[in-house]
């Protein structure tokens, strides 16, 4: 009797494992208005209109206050491994004269997603559906002047340098000249290595060798030539309808559009994750924990948070963490006698607190 080979071997399960597991990943894109964040945005998940450009927006003109939009997007490659990608744009960033409370917004929202995990992992009894929001990559955009960066680029930089994996891009790159480009490069370089601490500078002498990416994203589509109904759509972008000729933006002697992707969503994006969670996170949670701000490069004058704020909100999570650990102990004890009045001397000294028992056992403040 005979029966049907299947592949068993450790390798294909451990792939099958993998296929089937879904890779959440989570990018910001900040940039000024005009730069083609939104057309980067569609470009990098292939093609499709995820979010709507300048010419497609409803938006009011006197809108200039800057707002978080939120998209996700499930991408797959050629060996079947599934990336919900969740895309945090940044319409109206650096509208206004003064930055400081679009500053205050992106580092606040980056700032939230850590606090919510240091939450959860505190928790006695742990969400199952809880998702983590933090951002493994920030995309900023650099405005092709030729003159580098400039004095909002640098202070929005030291700001975030610390927070997150921070990759510069220069925006519509097809607006300098291969020399142009080159210097401009060069002088964002230099800048940029003296300003921050970015740790994906030492990531790779690859990612060193473009650091910073010059892109041009493109909306407009043309066929590959020969007709078929599977030739891929080509990607590109046009500069004068009337005569230029069109510009593939997937081929790499022309911009970094592909190298870019390709670190993105293939061969960085476990390195991103691992140094968002190791070692970013980390950092964050040892400031958080030990009563300590967590700075920006040392610049306490630009943070956020008071130091005595910081202390408080440091306190009272301390405080809630302890509580859980008390009730933990007394749920392993509840068959015993005076369970009861132990439960009412908790209820009690939480009350005392401003926290209370919600129906599933958790320590949580009460509304007021």
């Amino acid at each position: 009797m005979s029966f049907p080979e299947y592949n068993t071997s450790s390798a294909a399960l451990r792939k099958r494992k993998t296929i089937k597991k879904l890779i959440n990943f989570s990018v910001m894109i900040v940039g000024e208005s005009g730069l083609g964040r939104s057309t980067l945005i569609n470009s990098l998940c292939g093609g499709n209109s995820i979010v709507p450009t300048s010419s497609t927006a409803t938006q009011d003109a006197f809108t200039k206050k800057l707002t978080l939009r939120h998209e996700n997007v499930e991408l797959e490659d050629n060996d079947g491994h599934k990336i919900s990608l969740n895309i945090i744009d940044t319409p109206n960033f650096a509208n206004a004269i003064d930055c400081d409370e679009d500053f205050r917004i992106v580092v606040d929202f980056i700032r939230h997603q850590y606090d919510e995990v240091l939450l959860e992992e505190s928790r006695v009894k742990r969400n199952p559906r809880f998702k983590d929001g933090r951002i493994h990559v920030l995309i900023y955009l650099i405005n092709a002047t030729g003159h580098g960066l400039s004095e909002i680029d640098v202070k929005f930089l030291q700001h975030v340098s610390n927070l997150v994996n921070v990759i510069p891009v220069i925006a519509k790159a097809d607006s300098l000249t291969p020399s142009e480009l080159k210097l401009n490069k060069e002088l964002i370089w230099r800048i940029w290595s003296t300003t921050t601490s970015t740790i994906i500078n030492s990531m790779s002498t690859i990612l060193e060798s473009v650091d910073p990416f010059a892109v041009i994203g493109a909306n407009k589509y043309q066929d590959a030539g020969n007709g078929d109904e599977d030739d891929e759509m080509l990607k590109l972008r046009v500069l004068n309808n009337a005569w230029a000729t069109p510009i593939n933006v997937e081929m790499p002697e022309f911009n970094d559009f592909t190298i870019l992707k390709n670190v993105l969503l293939i061969t960085h994006l476990n390195e991103f994750k691992e140094l968002t969670h190791d070692v970013i996170y980390e950092n964050y949670r040892t400031e958080a924990l030990s009563g300590k701000q967590f700075q920006y490069n040392g610049d306490q004058k630009d943070a956020l948070i008071a130091g005595e704020e910081q202390s408080d909100y440091v306190a009272k999570e301390e405080q809630i963490k302890l509580e859980e650990e008390r009730l933990k102990k007394f749920e392993e004890q509840k068959g015993t006698f005076g369970a009861g009045n132990e439960l009412k001397e908790i209820e009690k000294r939480l009350l005392a607190e401003g926290l209370k028992l919600n129906d599933e056992g958790e320590v949580v403040k009460i509304e007021e």
